[in-house]
């Protein structure tokens, strides 16, 4: 290699890694190096966490290999149309003919024992008839599944790159439930409140008191406002439903508290209460519905809690097939879509993806439930987007939930919508139209509607995307920095 390759080649890779987060540089380097100057064949591992970030890597590894005259491509792996490694090799092996390296994307969810055990028997066969550097793109788990299981393979590996990031929630995107949704703004909300509490202070009947109590501890909730809605409930509206001996409304009390607790991540407390004072009150009662319902709260928590096997266990037998038998095809569809999000949790993208559109999305159509279709749809395009298929996952979004939400006045939705529309636009690059979205369209909507939590994210988003921009402009474009179109 001439002098002037050699620079042309340290000048892109230290170009590249300029957008990356500081810590991941060296790893960067070394990947890209062993890329350009390694064997032909190369079995790679690149541990990461954030979709996003991923599709960055990816594309600045690219990147550099073009300008190296190395030709890369990406192969997705599907349980729908990869059975099993024959027809992954198979692809590998047509793939040769045009390409040098593969970004092979979604194994997390498409190996398994059986494929990582057929991989490690036939990785002689591979690494002669697929000259190519084989870069698997992997979360933490199946990483030490494939040490486990497959020793030989794992001996294999030129190397493990670490591009993992610190845990960035993800925005809280609306779901499919049966509660109405409020539309009312806030500060027709906060009105409400202001009349309910005149009308408390003339001590009216406690069985007049009872719903008003309700609906200002719920309006208190819809508002952020935890606490107060939690004093409400506990020293005002608990000892009145215990005060008038109704039993069921005490354990509508107690759910609501769980309710607030849960929000504010005190977990085992809204698990002791859904089981020791909400549970066992439904079931002596002989009400299967609400015992259905507070099963699947308690599936919430557990899966808040990181047991998705205990919540899938939960969702799959002891709340979806009471909602069956009801004949109740709305909170079936509802718990299905909750099923389909511990899949995804869980990697299981193909299945989870194949409820979404077979078993949920059709149900919400044939009712006419246009918003909890629109969210099923943003679904979707989520189960894409970290399956890489960003074209696809970018077209639902902008042209099947936005419009909806824009069409229902659903402010807060199509704020958060634009925001997911913001991440994929970072992830193919467009960093500059990202930048813009959240700032002009997402992060003043978030602020002015009391999103407090969504909005930091957004911040946090902003930060990132201005580093991002800024690592990446010369010299002579930082006289021109890009700015929105109108």
């Amino acid at each position: 290699m001439d002098n002037h390759a050699d620079f042309r080649f340290n000048h892109a890779r230290h170009s590249a890694a300029a957008a990356l987060q500081p810590q991941h540089i060296p790893d960067f380097q070394r990947l890209v190096k062993d890329l350009r100057f390694g064997s032909r064949f190369q079995f790679l591992i690149a541990e990461f966490n954030d979709v996003p970030y991923r599709e960055a890597l990816i594309r600045q590894i690219d990147e550099v290999l073009a300008a190296e005259k190395l030709r890369s491509t990406r192969l997705v792996l599907s349980r729908e149309t990869q059975p099993d490694f024959a027809t992954v090799e198979a692809d590998l092996r047509r793939l040769t003919a045009e390409y040098q390296a593969i970004h092979v994307i979604g194994g997390e969810s498409w190996f398994d024992d059986a494929r990582w055990q057929a991989f490690n028997i036939r990785r002689e066969a591979v690494a002669q008839a697929v000259p190519l550097r084989l870069i698997f793109w992997l979360t933490t788990a199946p990483i030490s599944r494939l040490a486990q299981l497959a020793p030989d393979l794992w001996a294999w590996r030129g190397g493990i790159f670490s591009f993992t990031v610190a845990a960035v929630p993800i925005y809280e995107a609306p779901v499919p439930r049966n509660d109405p949704v409020d539309p009312r703004p806030m500060a027709e909300r906060s009105k409400r409140i202001a009349t309910l509490r005149a009308y408390l202070q003339n001590s009216p009947a406690d069985d007049l008191c009872l719903p008003l109590l309700n609906e200002m501890a719920e309006l208190y909730f819809r508002l952020g406002d935890l606490d107060e809605a939690l004093r409400i409930l506990k020293q005002e509206l608990l000892p009145l439903c215990e005060k008038l001996g109704n039993v069921c409304a005490t354990a509508v009390t107690h759910g609501k508290i769980a309710d607030i607790l849960e929000a504010r991540g005190e977990l085992d407390e809204a698990l002791r209460i859904r089981e020791q004072e909400e549970l066992p009150v439904y079931e002596k009662l002989g009400d299967v519905r609400l015992v259905a319902v507070v099963r699947g709260q308690i599936a919430d928590i557990l899966e808040a809690r990181g047991e998705l096997d205990v919540a899938l266990r939960i969702r799959e037998l002891e709340e979806l097939p009471v909602y069956e038998k009801l004949g109740d095809v709305r909170s079936a569809a509802v718990t299905r879509s909750l099923i389909a999000d511990i899949l995804q949790a869980r990697g299981e993208l193909d299945v989870a993806l194949r409820i979404c559109k077979q078993e949920v999305l059709p149900v919400f159509e044939e009712l006419g439930d246009v918003r909890s279709a629109a969210i099923t749809r943003g679904k979707i395009a989520g189960i894409l987007q970290a399956r890489g298929e960003l074209d696809e996952a970018l077209r639902i979004r902008e042209q099947e939930e936005l419009p909806v939400y824009e069409g229902l006045g659903d402010t807060h939705s199509t704020a958060l919508t634009r925001a997911n529309i913001a991440d994929i636009l970072q992830a193919r690059g467009e960093r500059d139209i990202a930048l813009c979205i959240l700032e002009r369209e997402v992060l003043p909507v978030l602020e002015k509607i009391g999103d407090m939590r969504n909005a930091a994210i957004v911040r946090d988003r902003i930060v990132t995307l201005q580093a991002q921009i800024a690592a990446q402009l010369t010299p002579t474009s930082s006289d021109n920095p890009p700015t929105c179109a109108d």
